[in-house]
């Protein structure tokens, strides 16, 4: 009996952040509207009118804000809750829709439609971008191929060509205009090849996927890696990379960010690091894995050339291997007190987990069962009364209560938090919607 052909699909969500605001603001649809980093710093989202009226990605928006303004332009705050529950809203619409699902990042995922035929697996991508929208409202481009690689390409290829139908097919078989298409793309469009081995390529006269394709493999073993091999391989419909189900577990956790103002007092720091220690905690557990030691760091303003600039960072190793949130916060507090200063200001801080290992794979001695045991259960209880009633509903002291704190985020025009919030939640009267 001859093998399966492998059939996979990648399935990437348009304007991500963007496509999400307008879910639930029609009237941003057809506008120039960008969505910007922590402390609304750079765009990392913009729609597709933003991008036609040239505004490149990653720019600091105060560079661009009078021209981007002046062109009707709206720009936005990070509304990352929003954001991480509509992915996994689309996610589990998805992993519904295919044998096996691997989550890419928050807005791409492979789909396994191994088990179709290459007429069922069209017609399945085309149903996919179908309920995505109708019960998301959520935009998509479907890529289909043999591989990851092909998928990814194909991917880029319904966004860049405009596909009518959202849905680009490099799997078998082939139309003669595709083919041609994919082959006239730049090769630094092929996901796996970055920056610089494009440049490298292009000193070998290797400038689209084509040129890749015909170039001797003899030739490039001599000048590169094996992954390049690789991605040619894949190119040319030989599955390199594997299907992934189960995300690897994490083997560092970082949980950090910029303040929303500079600050000096303690106080303003022991809250900051114990909300970034309580969130790295919360994603240990959800992997199932413990830390055995734990990094933090604080930093001052690059910008600010009156003060000196602070950049310290230390590292403290854990008794025992733990996932307890009050365990790391009281650890990184220790670390705070080793390396503050009242007469710095401080823009950034962060918490670092390292030497990450799997809980079952952890034996504790004889001394630390009991303890271990009863830190397993409280902090089982304390994740379920958080999911229960809300992030934060049950918190370590030091994080504070403050609705305002100078360390706190800068999003003044972030928009509501519509599914996760019941404070945020629209109402309807006689006199519209408030």
């Amino acid at each position: 009996m001859a093998p399966k052909a492998t059939r996979l699909a990648l399935v990437d969500c348009n304007n991500f952040y963007v496509s999400c605001e307008q879910v639930f603001n029609p009237t941003l649809r057809g506008k120039p509207v960008v969505v910007l980093s922590n402390n609304d710093g750079c765009v990392v989202s913009r729609s597709a009118e933003a991008r036609a009226a040239g505004v490149p990605m990653a720019v600091p928006y105060f560079k661009i804000r009078q021209s981007f303004e002046a062109l009707g332009g709206i720009a936005l705050s990070s509304n990352y809750a929003l954001y991480a529950d509509m992915s996994d809203r689309a996610m589990s619409l998805m992993r519904d829709m295919a044998e096996n699902q691997e989550v890419y990042s928050i807005d791409e995922c492979f789909l396994d439609f191994s088990g179709l035929t290459p007429d069922q697996a069209l017609i399945q991508a085309v149903q996919l971008r179908k309920t995505l929208w109708q019960c998301l409202s959520l935009p998509v481009c479907v890529g289909l191929g043999a591989t990851k690689t092909l998928a990814k390409l194909a991917n880029e290829m319904a966004k860049t060509h405009k596909e009518s139908s959202g849905v680009c097919n490099l799997g078998d078989p082939v139309s003669s205009s595709q083919r041609s298409q994919m082959e006239a793309m730049e090769v630094g469009k092929v996901w796996g090849i970055g920056r610089r081995t494009a440049l490298s390529l292009e000193k070998l006269d290797i400038r689209t996927v084509g040129d890749l394709l015909r170039a001797p493999a003899q030739q490039l073993r001599k000048t590169h890696s094996v992954n390049l091999l690789r991605t040619l391989a894949e190119l040319q419909g030989q599955p390199c990379i594997g299907f992934e189900q189960t995300a690897p577990a994490r083997q560092q956790i970082i949980a950090s960010r910029s303040f929303g103002r500079t600050v000096d007092k303690e106080q303003d720091l022991n809250e900051a690091l114990s909300t970034f220690a309580t969130r790295a905690a919360e994603r240990l557990r959800a992997d199932g894995s413990l830390a055995t030691n734990l990094q933090i760091y604080v930093r001052g303003n690059a910008f600010d050339t009156q003060h000196a600039r602070p950049d310290e960072a230390i590292t403290i190793q854990l008794p025992a291997p733990t996932a307890d949130t009050r365990q790391l916060v009281d650890a990184a507090l220790f670390g705070l007190k080793r390396i503050y200063r009242s007469d710095h200001r401080y823009k950034k801080a962060g918490v670092v987990l390292g030497g990450i290992v799997p809980v079952d794979h952890y034996q504790p001695d004889l001394l630390t069962v009991p303890h271990q045991s009863n830190s397993t259960m409280l902090m089982r209880v304390m994740d379920r009364v958080n999911e229960r009633f809300g992030r934060d509903a049950l918190r370590v002291a030091s994080m504070g209560v403050r609705d305002k704190a100078d360390w706190h985020m800068s999003c003044s025009r972030r928009s509501r938090r519509y599914t996760t919030a019941i404070e945020d939640l629209p109402v309807f009267s006689s006199l519209g919607m408030a």
